[in-house]
């Protein structure tokens, strides 16, 4: 990581910029901005995406609902986002009643989630959200503040983790919940699986002539597995998922703590042909993920860990 913490952080916005828009072609909502009315969209080539909120639901949609329920725990409550982004998460929490505080370095990304809050049609019940351009280690959090604190992919962005934990702990009040999402390291076996399920399901990105010829490519060396692509702030930074688990654990009463989505992300973004083998596919993949994470013979690529503030001790 650079020495230059100001440039570093400047360099993280700008990538999470270009990032946004490019997402933002021809006009389409990106699900990581609003994963309910997110414009479904197919992947066209190899690294395109798929916005497609049925599918995101049975990936994820178990997990994701009950993370946002348990942040969602007091009625009309506060709750600090961080490293909010485009803004899904504030605006699923602000949905459920929660005044929300959204911190995020990236200006495009405020300026979509912005816009995202404006148009949302969802209106019963909703709370708030506040909206901020900035450096979330540099605010004054105050103390027991927020109901709940989340973070979706979030906390290994954060450059001193344990002094930054150490503000959010003194801004929480007891009982309060905190969430964190994260992306964790794969293994020999999940990768396989992965390359195994794209190898033989039709693809988006490949017709089965052309796997063929990248199998044969690869195994006498003319190509490589591409790498994966980081972030400025994420580069050397995958250790700091089992520091967020250590400080969790020590901290805070784990409420729930998950892993899942082994292998089946790529396969199931991917699987091409029509809506309903899309997603029998992916249902018969998903089940095969959970079992496998379930026998302890997988770990999952998400993890969620949902930890509780400890109330005083009486004297």
């Amino acid at each position: 990581m650079s020495d230059n913490l100001a440039e570093l952080k400047e360099a993280e916005a700008r990538f999470f910029d270009k990032q946004t828009q490019r997402r933002m072609d021809e006009g389409r909502i990106p699900i990581e901005a609003d994963i309910r009315r997110a414009t479904p969209s197919k992947p066209r080539w190899f690294g395109d995406e798929l916005i497609d909120p049925k599918m995101t639901f049975l990936l994820e949609g178990a997990h994701r609902d009950r993370f946002i329920a348990l942040a969602s725990h007091a009625p009309g409550g506060r709750v600090l986002d961080i490293c909010c982004g485009p803004g899904w998460l504030s605006l699923e929490l602000a949905r459920n009643g929660q005044t929300v505080d959204a911190y995020d370095l990236s200006h495009e990304a405020i300026a979509l989630a912005r816009r995202m809050l404006a148009e949302n049609p969802y209106q019963e019940g909703f709370g708030g959200i506040n909206y901020h351009v900035g450096d979330v280690t540099k605010v004054d959090l105050g103390v027991e503040q927020y109901d709940a604190v989340t973070g979706s992919s979030a906390f290994h962005h954060i450059d001193d983790l344990r002094a930054f934990m150490e503000t959010i702990y003194r801004a929480l009040k007891p009982g309060g919940i905190i969430v964190t999402v994260d992306d964790m390291p794969r293994g020999a076996l999940e990768i396989a699986l992965d390359r195994f399920f794209r190898l033989i399901l039709p693809t988006y990105n490949m017709s089965y002539w052309a796997k063929l010829k990248a199998i044969v490519k690869r195994a006498v060396g003319i190509t490589r597995t591409a790498e994966e692509i980081f972030s400025p702030m994420e580069q050397g930074k995958h250790d700091s998922v089992y520091v967020i688990a250590e400080i969790w654990h020590r901290d805070f009463e784990i409420v729930e703590e998950a892993e899942f989505m082994a292998f089946s992300l790529s396969p199931c973004t991917l699987v091409k042909g029509p809506d309903a083998f899309r997603y029998q596919a992916a249902r018969l993949i998903i089940a095969i993920d959970k079992l496998l994470c379930r026998l302890g013979l997988t770990r999952g690529f998400i993890r969620v860990i949902v930890g509780r503030k400890p109330w005083p001790q009486a004297s």
